[in-house]
C-alpha cells in the first residue's frame, strides 16, 4: 500500500516538474552572439592598438617617404656642389699638401699598423691563460692576508710559488697568419703581457705623430668643403638615404632625470634634428610636422636627450595616441602646448631669474614692456625690485636691531643698579663683567647699524621710480595741465607709460587737488635766463638725447615721423605743461631734488630742520644724513635720467629749445578748484587706492605698498581663480568680447585671460554692476598687439616649475655675473646708445644722422668686447666719472684754461685733460656771467631758492673727446659699478682679479722702429687718434694714446691692430695694416717701413 502511494507521489512531481533549462533550451544563440561580439571587439582592440592608438606610426611612414624623397632631390645637386668645390685651386692645392703628407709616411704607417695588428693578436692570445693565472693567484694572496696560522701561511706561499713557477701553454701568432704552440710559467707570461702593451703604446705614440701634419691637411679639406658648400655632401646624402632604407618604426623616448620627465615628442616631429634645414614649403619636406627646429645653436645649449621637448614647450610628453592628447590641450593637462607666438614661455621657467635671456627675444620684450611700462608698480615680481627688497631687509633690521639695543641698554642699567647693591664683592664683581660684555654687545649692533646705514645710502642711489616725482609738480607744471592728464593722457602725448584710468570728472578733480596741495611749496626753482634755441636744437640732436627721448622729426630736421627711442617720454609738447627754469635745473642735474626725503622720519625734510642743527640747508651724496636723526636721507630724484655734465647755459639752450616748440598760445580749462581744500581727504584716497605711488614719490605717500596682485607665478594659478567674471561662457565658446565675432579657437585658458586684460584691463568688468570703488583698478596701458604677445608670453612662463633641479638654470661665477650685470644694463638702457649684444643695434644707430661715414664715426663705440678690451681698474674709475676729470696726462691746460672752454669763454680747442669741482645740490644762486665759485654755499630758509648746482665733472666725453654723443654720469653706487665691471669681464669671459700679463721690454733699436713707423706716413695712428696735443686733438676722431697704457689690455690690442673690423665691423680702424710672416712667426707693418 505505501509502495503504491509513493509510485503516484513520484508520478504527479514527474507531470508537474519545471522544464530543465541545459536538456531542454538550446544555449548556442547567445553562445555565437557573444563570441561574435568577442571577435570584434579583439578586432577592434588589435586595430586600435595598431592603428588608432599609433597615429605615429603613419606619420613616421609618411616622413620616411618625404624626407627620402626630399633626399634624393637634392643629391644631384649637392654632388655638382661638391665636384665644384673639389675643383677649385684652393681644394685641390689642399689635396696636394694632403697626398704628399700621406704619401711621405705611407711606407711607415703601413709597417706600424702591421706591427700593432699582430701585437693586438698575440695580446689577445696571452690574454686569457695569464688573466687566469694571475686571478688564481690574486685569491691566494688574499687568504695570506687574512690567515692567522704560520703553517697555513707556510702553506699558502709554497702553492703560489709553485703556481708561479708552473707552466702554462699558449698558441701565440708568430706573425699576422701564423701561430705556434708554446709553454711558459707564469713570470715568462706576465713578463710577454707588459712588453707586448708596452710596444704597441710607443708605435701607437709614433704612428698618431707621424700621421699628424696627414690628418691636420685632411681637415683642413673637409673644413674647406663645409665652409664652401650649402648643405651637406653627396656622400653625407647617402648616408641619410641609407638611414631611411633601415628605418627603425618606433617610440623615440627621452628619459630625464631618472624618469622624472618622459618625452615621445621625436616619435611625431622627426625632423627636429636632422643636418638638413627642413621646412615646410614644397621645395623642402613639405609637411609642418616634420621641419627642423627653427635655432640650431638653441638646441646645442638645449640637448634634448638632457633637457626632453615638453619641459620647454609644455604638453604632454608621454602623449601618443592624438595630437590632442600629445599637445595636452584638453581639460585634464594642466600645461598644455605653448603656441607658436608664446613658444619662448617655456624659457622662463628656468630663467626667471635673468633679465635677458639669450636667444628669446619675445620674452626679453616682455621683460622690458613690464620694467618700462610700470607693470613693477602695481605688481610685485620677484627679481624687479632687488633695490627695494634690499632696503626693506635692511631697514627691517635696522628697527630690530635698534631695539635690540635699547633692551641691552635697559639691562646694562639695571646691572649697574645690581652691582651697587651686590651682598658681595664677588657677586658684584661678576655683575660689573655683564656690564663690560653687554657694552660690547651695544658697540657690534652700533657697528652693524652703521654698515646698513651705509648699504641703504647706496640702495637708495639704485632705487628708481617709474614715473616723474610729483612733489616737485607746484615748481614743474602748469597748474590747468594737470587734470586734463588725468583724464586723457594718450591724448597729450601718445604712446605715453603713463596709462588711462577710468575716471569720472569728480575723481580727478579730488586727485588733482590732492597731488597738487601735497607738493613742496617751501622751495622755489631759481628763475633762469633764456637760452639759444637753434644751439639747443643741435644740442638735443647730438648729445644723445634721441637715445632715450622720441620727438617730433620735424623740430629737428628729420621729416615728419616722430624720431628717437621710446624709453623715455616724448618731448615735443614738453614746453606746454612745465617751466622753463624746472626744464633747465632738470637738464643740468635731473637726480637734484627740491628736498630731500627722511625714510626714519617718513617726511621730506625742510630748511628749518638745518637751521635748527646751524647746519647749511645742503643735501647730495656727500651730505646724505638727517640733521634731526642721523640716519640716511633720500638725496636724490629717483629717476634713471643721468647727468650730461653739461655748462648751465647748454642747459638753458636746450630748455629753450624744448619751450619753443610749444603752440604760441595754450589754453586749459580753469583749474582754480586744485586749491579747495575740502577735496583733499577725498584725493588722497583715490590715489591711494589706484596705486599711484607705485611709479610715483608722493609726498606722504612714500611707504605704500604695491595694490596689484603678485604676479612671479601667475601662470601657476588654477584657471578656476581667474576671474573671467561674465565672459566665461564666451571664453569657452570661443567669442570675442569686443567684436561678438568667433574668434579661431576657445580662449577659456591662462593665454586668453591675460591677452584680453591687456588689451582692454576693464574688460572683466563688462555687465557687472558695480560701485566706482569696486572696479578693477588697473588702467589701460594702450598695448600693441606684438606687445601684448610678448607680456603674455612672459606671463604664461611665470610658473612654479617643477622641472628636476638637475636641469634648471642656476648660473654661478662668471655668468652669474653677467645676470647680475644685464638688470643695470637695462634698468639704464646702455642699449639706447651702445650695441652691448652681437647682432643687436642701438637705438642711435638707426637715426638718419649716423648713416653715412662721417657719421657712424660719431657712433658711440661697440661694447660687445668692453671685458677683453679694457682694464677692469680703470673701467670702474671711467664709470664713475665719464669725463676722467681726476686723470691729469701731459699736455693738460692748465685749470683756468678749462673753466674759460667750459664756460664758453674761450675760443680755442677742447681741453685734453682736467680736473673736477666740488659737487653741491642746493646753493645760492651765482651772479649772472661769472663763475660759480667751488664751495658749498647754502640758500636762505625758509623758502629758499634751487639754483642749479655744481657739475659731476667735466663738460666732456673722458676717451673720445672728439665724440658729440655725450657718455653721462649715471652717480652708480659702489654696488652698481662694480656689478657692471663684473658684467663686461663676465661677458668677455676675462677672469678677475685681472693680472696684467708681463710684457717683454723692447730694445733700444725696437723702440726706434717702432716710434718711427708710429709717426710714419705710412701708418695712420696720428691722423685719427688724439695725443694730448690740443692743436692736434681739435681734428682727432679716435680714442685718446695717452690713456692707452692704463686703459687697454695688450692681448686684446693686439688683436685689434691686426684686424679691427673682426671685432667692430664698420670701424673706421683700416685693416690690413699687418701681414704674417709665416717664416718668422710673426705680423709685420705690410707697408713701406721706415
Amino acid at each position: 500500500m505505501a509502495d503504491k502511494v509513493g509510485s503516484e507521489q513520484l508520478e504527479k512531481r514527474a507531470e508537474s516538474s519545471e522544464p530543465d533549462p541545459i536538456a531542454g533550451k538550446s544555449m548556442s544563440g547567445p553562445l555565437v552572439l557573444f563570441s561574435l561580439l568577442m571577435i570584434l571587439t579583439l578586432i577592434w582592440s588589435l586595430y586600435d592598438e595598431v592603428m588608432g592608438q599609433r597615429p605615429w606610426k603613419s606619420y613616421q611612414r609618411e616622413f620616411v617617404d618625404s624626407y627620402s624623397s626630399y633626399l634624393e632631390k637634392i643629391k644631384k645637386p649637392q654632388g655638382v656642389a661638391e665636384k665644384e668645390a673639389k675643383s677649385s685651386p684652393e681644394y685641390q692645392e689642399l689635396k696636394q699638401a694632403y697626398d704628399d703628407a700621406r704619401n711621405e709616411v705611407q711606407p711607415r704607417v703601413s709597417e706600424l699598423d702591421k706591427e700593432i695588428k699582430l701585437l693586438d693578436k698575440q695580446i689577445l692570445d696571452i690574454t686569457d691563460p695569464y688573466q687566469n693565472a694571475r686571478a688564481w693567484i690574486a685569491a691566494k694572496t688574499y687568504l695570506l692576508e687574512i690567515s692567522t696560522s704560520e703553517s697555513g701561511k707556510k702553506s699558502l706561499r709554497e702553492d703560489i710559488e709553485e703556481k708561479k713557477n708552473e707552466d702554462i701553454d699558449v698558441t701565440i701568432h708568430v706573425d699576422n697568419d701564423r701561430t705556434e704552440d708554446q709553454t711558459h710559467t707564469y713570470r715568462k707570461l706576465e713578463e710577454m703581457y707588459n712588453s707586448f702593451r708596452d710596444r704597441k703604446a710607443q708605435l701607437t705614440s709614433e704612428l698618431i705623430a707621424i700621421t699628424k701634419p696627414q690628418n691636420e691637411a685632411k681637415k683642413k679639406m673637409d673644413d674647406y668643403l663645409q665652409n664652401h658648400m650649402t648643405g651637406l655632401t653627396e656622400q653625407q646624402v647617402d648616408g641619410l638615404l641609407n638611414r631611411m632604407r633601415n628605418f627603425d618604426y618606433n617610440i623615440r623616448q627621452i628619459n630625464i632625470a631618472g624618469g622624472a620627465v618622459v618625452d615621445r615628442c621625436e616619435s611625431c616631429h622627426l625632423g627636429i634634428r636632422e643636418p638638413l634645414k627642413l621646412t615646410g614649403d614644397r621645395s623642402s619636406i613639405g609637411n609642418p610636422l616634420f621641419v627642423s627646429h627653427p635655432s640650431k645653436d638653441l638646441l646645442t645649449i638645449h640637448d634634448p636627450d638632457r633637457f626632453g621637448c615638453s619641459t620647454c614647450h609644455g604638453g604632454n610628453g608621454r602623449g601618443t595616441t592624438s595630437e590632442v592628447k600629445g599637445h595636452g590641450r584638453y581639460k585634464h593637462w594642466l600645461w598644455p602646448l605653448y603656441y607658436k607666438e608664446n613658444i619662448q614661455a617655456g624659457c622662463n621657467q628656468c630663467h626667471n631669474r635673468d633679465r635677458v635671456t639669450p636667444m628669446a627675444d619675445v620674452l626679453n620684450e616682455g621683460k622690458d614692456l613690464f620694467q618700462n611700462k610700470g607693470c613693477v608698480g602695481c605688481h610685485r615680481y620677484e627679481g624687479f625690485d632687488r633695490e627695494g627688497d634690499a632696503l626693506a631687509s635692511a631697514r627691517q633690521t635696522v628697527k630690530q636691531l635698534d631695539m635690540d639695543r635699547a633692551a641691552r641698554n635697559r639691562e646694562v642699567e639695571e646691572t649697574r643698579v645690581a652691582a651697587d647693591n651686590a651682598a658681595s664683592d664677588e657677586e658684584a664683581r661678576t655683575l660689573l663683567r655683564r656690564v663690560d660684555s653687554l657694552r660690547q654687545m651695544i658697540s657690534q649692533i652700533d657697528s652693524r647699524v652703521d654698515e646698513l646705514d651705509i648699504q641703504s645710502k647706496y640702495l637708495m642711489r639704485d632705487q628708481k621710480k617709474i614715473g616723474p616725482n610729483l612733489k616737485e609738480i607746484k615748481a614743474k607744471l602748469r597748474k590747468e595741465w594737470l587734470p586734463g592728464w588725468l583724464r586723457d593722457p594718450q591724448a597729450f602725448r601718445p604712446g605715453t607709460k603713463m596709462p588711462t584710468f577710468r575716471l569720472d570728472e569728480d575723481e580727478i578733480k579730488a586727485m588733482s587737488a590732492f597731488l597738487w596741495q601735497s607738493a613742496i611749496d617751501y622751495v622755489k626753482v631759481q628763475p633762469q635766463p633764456q637760452g639759444d634755441a637753434a644751439r639747443g636744437r643741435e644740442l638735443f640732436k647730438t648729445t644723445g638725447c634721441l637715445a632715450c627721448h622720441s620727438i617730433d622729426g620735424n623740430a629737428i630736421g628729420m621729416g615728419g615721423q616722430t624720431v628717437g627711442g621710446d624709453f623715455a617720454a616724448n618731448l615735443s609738447r614738453v614746453g606746454e605743461k612745465a617751466d622753463y627754469s624746472y626744464i633747465v635745473r632738470w637738464v643740468h642735474n635731473p637726480r637734484q631734488r627740491l628736498a630731500p626725503y627722511s625714510p626714519s622720519l617718513r617726511r621730506d625734510l625742510k630748511p628749518e630742520d638745518y637751521t635748527a642743527k646751524n647746519l647749511p640747508f645742503v643735501f647730495d651724496d656727500e651730505h646724505s644724513k638727517s640733521p634731526v636723526d642721523g640716519r640716511e636721507l633720500q638725496v636724490q630724484n629717483m629717476t634713471v635720467m643721468p647727468n650730461f655734465r653739461l655748462s648751465e647755459q647748454d642747459a638753458r639752450d636746450i630748455a629753450s629749445f624744448l619751450v619753443s616748440l610749444k603752440p604760441r598760445e595754450t589754453r586749459y580749462p580753469d583749474a582754480s578748484y586744485l586749491d579747495d581744500t575740502s577735496l583733499v581727504a577725498r584725493g588722497e584716497q583715490l590715489v591711494k587706492s589706484y596705486g599711484c605711488a607705485g611709479c610715483h614719490e608722493i609726498r606722504g605717500l612714500e611707504e605704500e605698498g604695491r595694490i596689484g596682485t603678485e604676479l612671479t607665478q601667475e601662470g601657476s594659478k588654477p584657471i578656476e581663480r581667474l576671474d573671467f567674471a561674465l565672459l566665461t561662457e564666451d571664453a569657452k565658446k570661443g567669442i570675442d568680447p569686443f567684436t561678438g565675432e568667433d574668434t579661431e579657437r576657445p580662449w577659456y585658458n591662462h593665454k586668453g585671460f591675460f591677452e584680453y586684460k591687456l588689451r582692454n584691463p576693464g574688460v572683466y568688468d563688462v555687465g557687472k554692476i558695480k560701485p566706482p570703488e569696486e572696479r578693477l583698478k588697473m588702467p589701460n596701458i594702450y598695448l600693441e598687439p606684438e606687445e601684448i604677445t610678448a607680456l603674455t608670453t612672459f606671463l604664461l612662463g611665470s610658473v612654479a616649475t617643477g622641472l628636476p633641479e638637475s636641469i634648471r638654470y642656476n648660473p654661478v661665477g662668471q655668468k652669474r655675473n653677467v645676470q647680475d650685470g644685464w638688470w643695470i644694463v637695462q634698468k639704464y638702457n646702455c642699449m639706447g646708445c651702445h650695441n652691448v649684444l652681437i647682432g643687436q643695434d642701438s637705438v642711435l644707430m638707426g637715426l638718419p644722422m649716423y648713416q653715412d661715414a662721417d657719421g657712424k664715426e660719431q657712433l658711440p663705440p661697440r661694447l660687445t668686447s668692453q671685458g677683453a678690451r679694457v682694464n677692469p681698474d680703470w673701467l670702474l674709475t671711467f664709470l664713475k666719472d665719464p669725463s676722467l676729470a681726476t686723470s691729469q696726462g701731459p699736455g693738460s691746460p692748465p685749470p683756468s684754461r678749462i673753466v674759460e672752454h667750459l664756460t664758453g669763454g674761450g675760443t680755442g680747442p677742447p681741453p685734453a685733460q682736467g680736473s673736477v669741482p666740488a659737487r653741491s645740490t642746493q646753493v645760492t644762486p651765482p651772479t649772472p656771467g661769472t663763475t660759480q665759485s667751488a664751495g658749498a654755499t647754502p640758500a636762505t630758509p625758509p623758502g629758499a631758492t634751487a639754483d642749479l648746482g655744481k657739475p659731476m665733472g667735466l663738460n666732456r666725453n673722458g676717451v673720445r673727446q672728439y665724440l658729440k654723443a655725450r657718455m653721462p654720469t649715471f652717480n652708480f653706487s659702489p654696488n652698481e659699478l662694480q656689478a657692471l665691471v663684473n658684467f663686461f669681464m663676465g661677458a668677455s669671459t676675462q677672469q678677475q682679479p685681472y693680472i696684467p700679463e708681463r710684457l717683454e721690454p723692447l730694445t733700444a733699436e725696437e723702440q726706434g722702429l717702432a716710434r718711427a713707423l708710429f709717426t710714419s706716413a705710412a701708418a695712420p695712428c696720428l691722423k685719427c687718434h688724439m695725443t694730448g696735443d690740443p692743436g692736434h686733438d681739435i681734428r682727432a676722431t679716435a680714442p685718446n694714446f695717452l690713456i692707452a697704457p692704463d686703459r687697454l689690455k695688450p692681448a686684446w690690442t693686439e688683436r685689434w691692430l691686426i684686424d679691427p673690423s673682426m671685432i667692430s665691423p664698420g670701424t673706421s680702424m683700416p685693416s690690413g695694416l699687418f701681414a704674417r710672416d709665416e717664416s718668422k712667426d710673426r705680423w709685420v707693418f705690410a707697408g713701406p717701413t721706415p
